[in-house]
């Protein structure tokens, strides 16, 4: 009795298999899904291309590949993005949502324009849509610019009065302000040298300078006569 019922269960599941695979429509094709368009939405300065390129994930590779492991370790590598989420969907469309991060300066070299971002990292940005950024020249390298904009960050209204930066290796720092003054700060130590540079704004030994030297600890050089050459 019991060989009967197991024998007739198996007789129905057969039969039904075979009929919905007689059915099943596209059978190959989905057995063989694959992926056939990628979405990046929310983007405004990084183009397109740029992502595409960057992700092992393509258009036509096998739906059942899909590694999301990959793909996140691949969207961290893009500097411009600051954070991300994905979703597969079962129909082979990929969906990745993006935030842009935002640039903190522009860096100008040879006629170029770059975006950096806090780290001093170049942004893969290919649109310039962005006013009032602080202009960055020279050649410095992005661990020493990201401790000089962690100083900025501490001194919020000091930075909205920079309009330019240049920098020399071993030398210092060079601050063109938008209240039409300069000032010099030392290559290191710059956080304690500019708590002394407002300390002097703020007293009465200010009388209007224009000038302000203080690469040499422990010195100040000032002139109420803007002595900064225009780089």
């Amino acid at each position: 009795m019991r060989k009967i019922i197991i024998l007739s269960f198996l007789s129905l599941f057969i039969f039904l298999f075979y009929k919905d695979f007689l059915n099943y429509e596209n059978f190959d094709e989905k057995i063989e899904k694959k992926i056939h368009e990628i979405k990046i939405h929310n983007l405004e300065n990084i183009d397109k291309d740029v992502i595409l390129k960057k992700i092992n994930l393509k258009v036509g590779q096998s739906f059942w590949n899909f590694s999301s492991k990959e793909l996140a370790r691949d969207l961290k590598k893009i500097k411009g993005i600051k954070s991300f989420s994905f979703k597969m969907e079962n129909d082979g469309i990929l969906n990745i949502f993006v935030v842009e991060d935002i640039p903190f300066m522009i860096w100008k070299f040879s006629n170029k324009i770059k975006y950096l971002n806090e780290k001093g990292e170049i942004l893969e940005f290919s649109k310039k849509n962005f006013k009032d950024l602080i202009i960055l020249e020279g050649n410095v390298k992005p661990k020493i610019l990201s401790k000089f904009n962690s100083v900025l960050n501490e001194n919020t209204e000091f930075k909205k009065n920079i309009l330019k930066i240049y920098y020399t290796e071993n030398i210092g720092w060079k601050l063109f302000l938008k209240d039409k003054s300069c000032l010099y700060l030392p290559d290191k130590k710059v956080d304690k040298v500019l708590n002394v540079y407002k300390r002097i704004k703020k007293s009465k030994l200010n009388e209007n300078f224009k000038y302000f030297d203080m690469r040499i600890l422990e010195r100040v050089y000032l002139n109420k006569d803007n002595r900064c050459s225009i780089s």
